[in-house]
């Protein structure tokens, strides 16, 4: 029947487009940022960064919070509101504080959480002063190439502005979990009998 050809047709199309796009790649290869998850690493340090540095510069000023206003920024929304800028200024040095931490902690053989959180405590605010220093010196004015230095720096200069001990807990707590991933993709040893 013309409706069976025209499924057939529409099936062999389907086929050599797919074919034909896939082409290209190999049929089984992982690549390198899954394989050693280096793509989840990074994901967890800058999601889970930014959450916890986010976290610890609004809890410093709750406790002056009224119930007033439910936007304002001491609310459960001002939180949220606070967290999607925290992903967009600090995603660059929550990537290069991982970077760091990830290169730190395989050079010292370290694999346990507990020192990874105590690596990323005394890390965390390194990056952050260097950072916001190298922020709050270039100064409000510049152009093109300056402006957006100005903008990767802008998320650690708040940060080290609201309090130097503020990255403190957030690079304890980001690090813990980073460990954690970072031993989910570890290749495992095989036991030898």
């Amino acid at each position: 029947s013309t409706r069976w050809n025209f499924h057939t047709n529409l099936h062999g199309r389907l086929a050599f487009l797919w074919r034909e796009s896939l082409a290209r790649f190999p049929q089984y290869s992982a690549s390198h940022m899954t394989r050693s998850g280096s793509l989840a690493y990074y994901l967890t340090a800058w999601i889970c960064g930014c959450f916890f540095m986010s976290l610890a510069v609004w809890a410093r000023d709750l406790f002056g919070a009224t119930a007033d206003n439910a936007f304002s920024s001491h609310s459960a929304f001002g939180l949220i509101f606070f967290y999607f800028y925290g992903l967009v200024f600090g995603a660059i040095a929550a990537l290069v504080g991982a970077f760091l931490l990830r290169r730190t902690m395989a050079a010292l053989k370290c694999i346990t959480p507990s020192h990874w959180a105590v690596a990323g405590a005394i890390l965390a605010p390194v990056v952050i002063a260097i950072l916001g220093v190298w922020g709050k010196r270039m100064g409000t004015e510049g152009q093109g190439g300056m402006r957006l230095l100005r903008a990767i720096t802008y998320g650690p200069m708040t940060v080290f502005e609201a309090g130097w001990w503020l990255p403190i807990p957030a690079g304890a707590a980001t690090a813990y979990l980073l460990c954690r991933v970072q031993r989910a993709f570890a290749p495992q040893k095989s036991p030898q009998n």
